[in-house]
């Protein structure tokens, strides 16, 4: 869970993944909480009511109900902020939104550790940088200075002894150039200019929350394959379906398909009250096809 800002009255927050989801959804009875999104405007014309289209807002609403929906959480309460008060609202609460909540959360999970190598280039140079919580923390530039072939070396054998993820992007055809020496796969962007302004431009683009994803990919699958091999290893220390349920005193980890949270709430609820470790995946995924099956696991203690 990224932190964005902490107030006296206010946090907030950036669910990153599906767990931080079920956190913030276990905690939702009764918050207010705030997000951009849309809403129909009304107009009045005369003593007659129109509505008109869709448009931004700001909206604050106390929550009355919360449902658990795939791969988001939909809270609907009434309307705490100026316009529209006490009227009915719903809001989409997903990973990677911004959700501004009053009040302190206690014990929030940890903000993902997620590192990627960043660097903008054009002919004139190379600017190196690490993308980490949303920021981009600069390392090193490197000047062309005329010397055409020793820059793009340099480039090269600066990005081939990274060992996190690499993004080269920039004007032209330098960045091509460049990738021509790795030996390594990285991905690369165009954008319409190089040094501070690519920079920004580069945050706007999609090329930054793709490896994000690509990334948090990698690291489900791991917890997917550890519960497999458990099935497959210790088939004794291992439960699902319905069997979790009888076993819950027992389980120290539990994960659960993300459509079924509903569907095992209940144990879920208690195994979360037990300090159980939950983890909710993605069942669109490739790697949970094997999975599917069991719908809920849970490893035990002994």
């Amino acid at each position: 869970m990224r932190i964005i800002k902490k107030e006296k009255d206010y946090i907030t927050i950036i669910p990153e993944s599906l767990n931080d989801l079920y956190f913030l959804y276990n905690q939702l009875d009764n918050l207010v909480i705030e997000q951009k999104t849309l809403r129909t405007r009304i107009i009045r014309k005369g003593g007659e009511i129109l509505k008109g289209k869709k448009v931004p807002q700001i909206v604050a609403i106390e929550v009355e109900k919360k449902k658990w929906e795939g791969d988001k959480v939909r809270a609907t309460g009434k309307i705490i902020s100026e316009t529209d008060k006490n009227k009915y609202h719903s809001l989409d609460l997903k990973t990677d939104n911004k959700i501004k909540i009053a009040g302190e959360l206690k014990n929030l999970p940890k903000e993902e550790k997620q590192e990627i190598s960043v660097c903008v280039v054009d002919k004139g140079g190379a600017d190196f940088r690490t993308y980490e919580s949303g920021k981009l923390i600069e390392i090193k530039k490197v000047l062309a200075k005329g010397r055409e072939k020793e820059f793009y070396k340099e480039i090269s054998n600066i990005l081939g002894k990274e060992n996190k993820e690499v993004l080269m992007a920039g004007p032209g055809n330098t960045k091509d150039k460049v990738a021509k020496l790795l030996n390594k796969e990285i991905i690369l962007d165009n954008l319409s200019c190089g040094g501070e302004k690519g920079f920004k431009e580069l945050l706007k683009r999609g090329s930054i929350k793709k490896i994000i994803e690509k990334l948090r990919d990698r690291q489900e699958e791991e917890t997917v394959k550890k519960f497999l091999v458990e099935l497959n290893k210790n088939p004794k220390k291992v439960c699902y379906g319905s069997a979790v349920e009888t076993q819950v005193e027992r389980i120290k980890e539990i994960l659960v398909l993300s459509s079924l949270v509903p569907k095992y709430e209940k144990i879920l609820c208690e195994a979360d009250k037990n300090g159980v470790k939950i983890n909710i995946v993605n069942e669109g995924k490739e790697y949970c096809e094997e999975i599917r099956k069991f719908e809920i696991i849970g490893i035990l203690w002994w």
